[in-house]
């Protein structure tokens, strides 16, 4: 979060005066065009306070099942190290990262210390903070974020794309709230201004910068939201008022690769839909089910030495997907997890570019020998004694990583994972 307000500072050269978040409000309510209904309640707190609150949060009945689940799906996929303490990495990266925030619960927004105190902090990163934050606040009051952001918790694709609407919005206002300082236009209409943000949120922080030393899934989850939801924002706005953004919270986009094609969210080009079918393994439980979506494949790729830009074209095309873990009932090791993916493409083409790069990533995770490759179906024996596999039909990819040998001929992923093509 504070990466990406960082890089919108820095391109910032104009006086700022100690931030006063109820005079900012009033500045980013007209730039933005929304409407303060009433005061947004605002607290400032130091580092230690907010670790404290990420403590308390962490150790909630339900975030805790949540923490174990996703810690298993990570571990599992090869995305963090097998003895990945996810929930305690997660707490230390947000203590440091955090600059602010707004609880669309408590209708209030913190600000902390650090960033609000010009004699610790830059007053220009301190008052863009707060404008961000402050943004947050009036979509709330326009929206109502916490129901907008009320999903089932096995569509992740749609919430990380509603997130990114959330905090593109964000990062986006920021900018103009710079420019209209200077009485300049907004930059929306050409492209290259637009690329040059984008660019300079993935550079790579300093020696100091924690979260440059997260895994790489984890630091894209992170950073996806603000990048690549700012990206969105942008064109959008390149030749339409900010009620065509008011408009996307209105009818959100569907998925991440709507965030990342926004004319296939004007498109409005449906994902299609691909749900747990029969039923799992005897002894095993489905103890996760997500939806990577285009932005979550290019990830798993890129994180098993697939290059960017072999990610990048491989992802493209994504039509649907769901991934979910067998665990044995009553565990919850990695080690003994089963992990299998279902992937529908636009097109054949589509399905084998995907069905190749696939290869590459299991046959880098799971290191061992090949005991079949055909055309369309790849399987290995690993070195720990199980078998992973990638095979396509038509438009349909599976993969499966960490079935026992004994077990893996009693897998048919198309089966278990059903796919409705209806777009």
């Amino acid at each position: 979060m504070a990466r990406a307000m960082l890089v919108v500072t820095l391109l910032a050269s104009v006086a700022y005066a100690d931030p006063d978040p109820d005079v900012l409000v009033k500045e980013v309510a007209h730039v933005r065009g929304l409407r303060l209904k009433h005061p947004i309640p605002n607290e400032h707190v130091d580092r230690t306070e907010l670790r404290k609150r990420l403590l308390e949060q962490a150790h909630d009945g339900k975030t805790v099942a949540e923490t174990a689940i996703r810690t298993l799906a990570l571990q599992r996929w090869g995305l963090v190290p097998l003895d990945y303490d996810y929930g305690a990495k997660l707490v230390d990266l947000l203590t440091d990262q955090i600059a602010g925030y707004y609880d669309s619960k408590l209708k209030q927004l913190t600000i902390l210390e650090v960033s609000s105190d010009p004699k610790k902090a830059d007053p220009q990163w301190a008052e863009m903070v707060l404008a961000h934050e402050l943004d947050h606040g009036l979509q709330d009051q326009a929206f109502d974020l916490e129901k907008f952001e009320q999903l089932p918790d096995d569509d992740t694709d749609a919430l990380a794309a509603r997130h990114a609407l959330v905090e593109g919005d964000g990062i986006a206002l920021m900018l103009e709230v710079v420019l209209a300082r200077r009485g300049a236009q907004s930059p929306w209409s050409v492209p290259e201004a637009t690329a040059a943000v984008v660019a300079a949120m993935n550079e790579p922080g300093d020696e100091h910068d924690s979260l440059a030393e997260v895994p790489f899934a984890i630091r894209e989850g992170m950073l996806s939201p603000y990048r690549d939801g700012f990206a969105f924002v942008a064109a959008l706005r390149r030749t339409r008022p900010w009620s065509a953004v008011d408009a996307a919270f209105k009818r959100p986009p569907r998925s991440m690769e709507q965030i990342l094609h926004p004319e296939k969210y004007l498109a409005d080009d449906k994902p299609i839909a691909v749900m747990v079918g029969s039923s799992p393994l005897s002894g095993y439980d489905v103890t996760g089910s997500e939806v990577w979506g285009e932005h979550g494949v290019r990830s798993f790729l890129r994180s098993h030495g697939v290059s960017e830009e072999t990610a990048m074209r491989a992802a493209a095309g994504w039509g649907g997907d769901r991934a979910i873990v067998l665990a044995k009932s009553g565990e919850r090791n990695a080690r003994r997890a089963i992990g299998i993916a279902r992937f529908e493409w636009d097109t054949e083409l589509d399905a084998r570019e995907a069905q190749a790069a696939l290869e590459h990533a299991i046959d880098a995770m799971s290191p061992g020998a090949t005991l079949e490759q055909t055309m369309d179906r790849t399987r290995w024996l690993a070195l720990d004694g199980t078998i992973s596999l990638v095979e396509r039909k038509d438009q349909g990819v599976v993969i499966i990583v960490g079935a026992p040998v004994q077990l893996a001929d009693k897998l048919d992923p198309f089966a278990l994972l059903s796919a409705k093509r209806k777009r």
